[in-house]
């Protein structure tokens, strides 16, 4: 059985019981900066868990996962996988423990006919009723049932004793038996065995308890299910392999590394290791860059570049040198593309990401071995025999130098590596990586206000069609966490839930509104408004309050004006992304936005910064919109219609079964829950003020609308006027000075240098000529000189050192000329030149005829340079 059949069998299973059954969420988790990467089935479903959101009692999904705190096991084990698909099914406070055993024994020996002997389970060795269940309900004979501890059978592992706080609760497992001839091959071998030989297929959490307190367990009130069942382990199972590898997912990839090293996996433990490593890693890599993440040098990015570059270096232990990882992208996509066709979609994309990153680091990897042999060197040098583990992990970490290599060729030096100390460094880094890729210790952390909305009804929001609304109720109120300030012990700072409200709370990019709610004895200036599942929470400070704030109170809602602007600058960002996508190409993505009142950003995938020409082609596309007048559309319809229809789906947002679609013409179609205009037309104008880029393959907009941007313009206009004047000003004053400079050097002005000369001490026969002169420029001293060098034809023997000052420019220039016959003597202008320029604090040299020299010391004059002129020493 094929691994897409056996995903669609499961979902299907799930949904004929009654479950919904929910798309995969991206690999980036939307709303939660305290993950990397979504690493389990159960992250999308957190508010469902909290009680936060009601609408679902039952779900079911494929999960794609990343977990990267393993990656030195992959390809060692069977099972050891960066990215995997979790499948699951949950209950928010609906069916339990019987249910979810039933139904976990039903699919996997109905559905999939997997022989009830070959199957072992275990439960928490306190949970009778899971126990009996197994036993009595299922029929399991109690040999084959294992009672274990916390360590093995309690989620989160250890929870009782080692927290953390929140809900939790035992767990029971489902083991397959591989066979006798699989593993330690003992009679006596159990599950609790680490052989190998009993697979752990599908893990049932029975979340039913809160922990306050170190073994200190209280009942939850909503009891919640949440299974976990590794998609590729299972397909191993049903398609009777040994290893995960081995399933059809990998089939064509291996087939293709097989082919372009002309090694098989199956030659020794290296040769697998490196294969299965590269396949699971570029499949990693693929998903995660079609979920929009790129590889830099901090957060996700940083893992994305590690991913490749392990992959590039298992190459080299292949015998690659050359660029081979990016037809595995489209390998992948013939495997896994229907089930995700987003790999197809981003392949164009991916391929050249991955390409670029493999031929960075093999030019990284050749600056490695070079430092390789530079440790090398210093270890010999000092006598020692071994490279410390320090340096093992640099190479490592920097580099992307496994430690077998750096092993190997330290051995080919009679050197060993400190293997201990290496694994240490690594180890810490193992646990930073399980830290930021695992479900966070405070997944279910609530506020006691957050807590006390879990029991309200959603509010009505009416904000699509008014922006103030004479009737709402006051339902739940609190002391904002934003403003702790108090007037006369009174707290100011209020978090407001309405029965219905026309504030907009902050989501997909657009601020929440502001505004004002009241009635004759209440008076609050709303600042922002959010939400908590479906659930507004109006943050604002109390102007008047003469009865307090009573329960059930109606009140007026109104929006602030500057939610115009917010319509026009949230539509405009539509059209940007439009236009992006137009000018630079289909792979252009939004990554998020800001829509405000005053402007909006907007960030978005791209490799490189815009030029000057496709900001303009942006610019004037989205004005050509906006001038044609378009009817902008927003539509309720089901998410697979809207998706079918081309509707772009705003990166990191979660969408429910029905979608709001805004629609501008046949430019822009997108899933938008946000406050739009009804007309291109009422966007008046738009205007780009700043490109930029905020991460490695990630580019920002900023832009203004309307008036905001016309007098944008205006200002720039104004500025670049002024700048025009001062320039064309600065222009006339130099053509000016240069005109009197001419009339002046044709005048002789500057003859008066030659009425002194000074003479040497050091050679005979040499006048030197030496002037400071004010306001003159490298050019101008060229001109006096060549000047003075048509007085001076008739002697032979001459020198001139010319310097000159510019106040405003607040730096010197100086030249130095000799004649011919102090050029046969052997003399250097450029030995001159460089000794003076020390004095002007600065640089200088040149030819030996003629040399120059600059600097910034203002206080050098006429006394200064005589005094240098008489110490110079003029010799060859």
């Amino acid at each position: 059985m094929r691994t897409d059949e056996i995903r669609q069998r499961y979902l299907d299973f799930f949904k004929r019981k009654g479950h919904a059954v929910v798309r995969s969420d991206s690999l980036i988790p939307a709303g939660d900066p305290t993950l990397l990467f979504t690493g389990a089935g159960m992250n999308q479903f957190k508010e469902y868990f909290l009680g936060i959101k009601k609408d679902m009692r039952r779900a079911a999904s494929a999960q794609k996962c990343l977990r990267t705190g393993d990656l030195d096991n992959v390809g060692v084990t069977n099972y050891h996988h960066s990215f995997f698909e979790m499948l699951g099914n949950f209950s928010f406070a609906d069916y339990f423990k019987k249910e979810a055993i039933e139904w976990a024994w039903e699919f996997l020996t109905k559905d999939l006919n997997i022989p009830p002997q070959r199957l072992r389970v275990s439960v928490h060795r306190s949970d009778n009723e899971a126990y009996k269940i197994w036993n009595e309900h299922i029929g399991l004979d109690e040999r084959i049932i294992a009672e274990l501890g916390d360590k093995d059978n309690f989620w989160p592992s250890n929870a009782p004793t080692d927290g953390p706080n929140g809900p939790c609760g035992p767990c029971s497992e489902i083991f397959f038996d591989q066979g006798k001839e699989v593993g330690c091959g003992k009679s006596g071998c159990s599950i609790e065995c680490d052989c190998g030989r009993f697979a752990e297929i599908w893990n049932l959490v029975f979340t039913q308890f809160d922990r306050v307190g170190v073994n200190d367990l209280k009942p939850l009130g909503g009891k919640n299910i949440d299974t976990g069942m590794g998609l590729e382990r299972l397909a191993c199972v049903m398609q009777g392999k040994r290893s995960n590898f081995e399933i059809d997912l990998f089939e064509n990839m291996l087939a293709y590394l097989r082919r372009t090293t002309k090694k098989n996996e199956t030659d020794d433990l290296v040769t697998r290791k490196a294969m299965y490593a590269i396949v699971d890693h570029m499949r990693a890599v693929t998903f995660a860059i079609a979920d929009g993440a790129y590889p830099s040098n901090e957060g996700r990015g940083y893992v994305i570049r590690k991913l490749i570059r392990r992959s590039v270096w298992h190459g080299r232990m292949l015998g690659s040198k050359t660029l081979f990882l990016a037809p595995l992208v489209e390998l992948l996509g013939k495997s896994m593309g229907k089930a995700y066709p987003e790999i197809i979609q981003h392949r164009s994309e991916a391929e050249q990401i991955i390409t670029a990153e493999e031929q960075r680091f093999l030019t990284t990897l050749e600056e490695g071995l070079v430092k390789l042999e530079s440790m090398i060197d210093q270890a010999k040098s000092a006598k020692r025999h071994v490279i410390s583990g320090e340096e093992v992990f640099k190479l490592y970490d920097t580099f992307g130098f496994p430690d077998e290599l750096t092993e190997s060729i330290a051995e080919e030096h009679g050197l060993k590596i400190d293997k201990d100390a290496f694994e240490r460094l690594l180890d810490e880094q193992r646990e930073k990586a399980r830290g930021a890729s695992k479900i966070s210790d405070s997944i279910f952390d609530i506020s006691g206000f957050d807590k006390e909305l879990t029991d309200l009804p959603a509010t009505h929001f009416l904000g699509y069609e008014n922006t103030q609304v004479n009737d709402c109720a006051i339902v739940k109120v609190g002391i904002s966490d934003l403003e702790k300030e108090r007037i006369e012990g009174v707290p100011v700072g209020i978090d407001l839930v309405l029965d219905k409200t026309p504030f907009y709370a902050e989501s997909g990019g657009q601020i929440g509104d502001s505004g004002i709610i009241r009635n004759a004895n209440l008076e609050i200036k709303i600042f922002n408004t959010c939400k908590k599942g479906n659930v507004y929470i109006h943050r604002g400070r109390i102007c008047k309050a003469e009865d307090g704030i009573q329960i059930g109170a109606v009140v007026e809602a109104i929006v602030d004006k500057s939610r115009v602007a917010i319509r026009r600058n949230h539509t405009a960002t539509h059209l940007l992304h439009a236009a992006l996508r137009k000018v630079l190409g289909k792979h252009v993505r939004q990554f998020g936005s800001e829509v405000r009142a005053d402007k909006f950003r907007f960030d978005f995938s791209f490799q490189r910064a815009l030029t000057a020409e496709e900001i303009k082609k942006v610019e004037d596309l989205v004005n050509e919109k906006i001038r044609a007048c378009i009817e902008v559309t927003k539509v309720d319809k089901p998410i697979d219609e809207a998706t079918a229809e081309g509707a772009i789906a705003l990166f990191g947002e979660k969408y429910g079964d029905t979608v709001r679609v805004v629609t501008v013409g046949d430019f822009s179609k997108e899933l938008c829950g946000g406050t739009h205009v009804d007309n291109t037309k009422e966007i008046d104008l738009f205007k780009i003020v700043k490109e930029s880029s905020i991460a490695s393959g990630t580019r920002r907009i900023e832009a203004m609308t309307g008036e905001a941007a016309r007098v944008f313009i205006k200002e720039q206009e104004a500025q670049q006027a002024a700048l025009d004047k001062k320039r064309a000003e600065k222009e006339n004053k130099k053509k000016e000075k240069s005109q009197r400079f001419e009339e002046l050097l044709g005048e002789g002005a500057f003859d008066a240098v030659l009425a002194d000369p000074i003479g040497s001490e050091a050679i005979d026969n040499v006048k030197i000529f030496a002037k400071v002169f004010d306001e003159v420029d490298k050019n101008g001293l060229l001109k006096i000189s060549d000047h003075l060098k048509q007085k001076l034809k008739s002697d032979p023997r001459y020198m001139l050192i010319l310097v000159g000052r510019e106040a405003e420019a607040e730096k010197l220039s100086a030249v130095v000329v000799l004649s011919d016959d102090l050029l046969n003597d052997g003399l250097n202008a450029g030995s001159i030149a460089t000794a003076l320029a020390h004095e002007l604090d600065g640089r200088g040299g040149g030819k030996a005829n003629i040399a120059f020299a600059g600097g910034s010391n203002m206080a050098f004059d006429d006394r200064s340079l005589k005094t240098f002129t008489q110490k110079c020493q003029v010799t060859q």
